[in-house]
Order: C-alpha cells, then sequence, then structure tokens
C-alpha cells in the first residue's frame, strides 16, 4: 500500500497558521516582560543620573558653588523626581505581519523636548531672599551652553560670610559663564550625556526582561 501525501497550504499560510497559533501566549509573556521593564526603568534611570558628574557637582563641588545652591541636594532629589515620574512607555503587542514573521514594538519616553516640566517647577530656579531676585541656573546648565550669562562678574571660590552656600561670592571680572566641562545646551546637556552615558544599563535592563 502506498500513501501521497499533498501539502496545500503554501509556506507563507503555514508561517502565518504558526504565528498565529503563538500569538496569545506570546503576549501573554510580552505583557508581564513590560511590566518588569515599567517597574523597573525608573529606578534605573536614577541611578544613571546619580553617577553623572554633573549631580556629583552640584550636589557637592564646583557646580553648588557656581550656581550658589544651599540646597542643593533638596533641588537634585526633585528633579530626578520629576523626571522618574515622566518616564513612560508605549507598547505594540505581538502579532503576525506578511511572511509569518511575529513583531512587536515599544518605545521609552521621560524627557519633554523643551524641558518645561523641570524648567517650571521650584527646583529650577535658587531665590536669594537678602537680595531679592531669582537666578534660573537649571536653564543656564541644560540650555545656555558656554554663553556669557554675568557680565562683568566673575564667581570667586573662597570662604565667605555674605555666600548663600558659605563658599563662594561675586566680584568684579571679566564676566561668568556656566564651566564649559558641564555646560550644555538643548540637545547635548547634562541629562542627555547621562543617559546617553547608561544606555547600555537600559538596554541589558529590557534585553534581560524580555530574554526568552
Amino acid at each position: 500500500m502506498k500513501f501521497r501525501v499533498r501539502i496545500l497550504e503554501s509556506d507563507k499560510r503555514i508561517s502565518e497558521s504558526i504565528g498565529n497559533a503563538l500569538i496569545p501566549e506570546l503576549r501573554k509573556y510580552m505583557r508581564t516582560a513590560m511590566d518588569n521593564v515599567k517597574k523597573q526603568l525608573p529606578e534605573k534611570i536614577y541611578s544613571i543620573i546619580l553617577s553623572s558628574p554633573e549631580y556629583s557637582s552640584i550636589l557637592a563641588g564646583r557646580l553648588k558653588y557656581e550656581f550658589g545652591i544651599p540646597d542643593s541636594a533638596d533641588k537634585l532629589e526633585g528633579l530626578l523626581s520629576i523626571w522618574t515620574n515622566n518616564v513612560s512607555m508605549v507598547y505594540t503587542p505581538p502579532s503576525v505581519i506578511s511572511g509569518g514573521r511575529i513583531v512587536s514594538s515599544f518605545s521609552v519616553s521621560m524627557i519633554k523636548s523643551d524641558y518645561s516640566d523641570v524648567l517650571g517647577s521650584g527646583y529650577a530656579e535658587v531665590y536669594d531672599n537678602k537680595r531679592g531676585y531669582t537666578l534660573p541656573w537649571l536653564r543656564w546648565l541644560l540650555l545656555d551652553g558656554s554663553a556669557t550669562i554675568i557680565e562683568s562678574h566673575q564667581v570667586v571660590i573662597g570662604s565667605n560670610p555674605r555666600s548663600r552656600t558659605g563658599l563662594a561670592v561675586m566680584r568684579p571680572g571679566p564676566g561668568w559663564s556656566v564651566p564649559k566641562r558641564y555646560a550644555g545646551i538643548r540637545t547635548d546637556n547634562w541629562i542627555t550625556r547621562a543617559i546617553e552615558a547608561g544606555q547600555q544599563q537600559i538596554i541589558q535592563l529590557i534585553e534581560g526582561a524580555i530574554k526568552l
């Protein structure tokens, strides 16, 4: 007795059928993986920003005194809270496309292009009660690059009772700008450099969550 088997469906249709059969379980798996990424990503970004040289300098280094920020720890904590709370994900569940391929996608966003979320907060400014003026230190750091911000004066580091931080005052001089090492513009500044430097850590977190 002889049998002849004839496959009536095309390879394309067979691939699509297999893909469709896998979709329910794959969507369940990916939903769990994306939930894990969503929970872990803000904490990872928080730690990445903490590792940046700008963060250390604002907290207890040159930038703290250049900007005259007496409560720098509180300012930083507030800014990081805004940024990490802004982390959001857009996820497209797995689906079968032409050729039987299964595709899924997601994107992550955190920083507003105009920085209005942080620049509009009290953490972005230093208010001098004695002199009655406000200094937009974060805008200077994120957007103004190395442009001269204060004409005819410079920051002199040294103990001084008149200083807001106790360790720096403005004196007549050639002018003041954000130190070049820390200066930034909209597309290249403290926060964008920090995220770029920590990109591999973020990739590893995501890959670890979705690894099959």
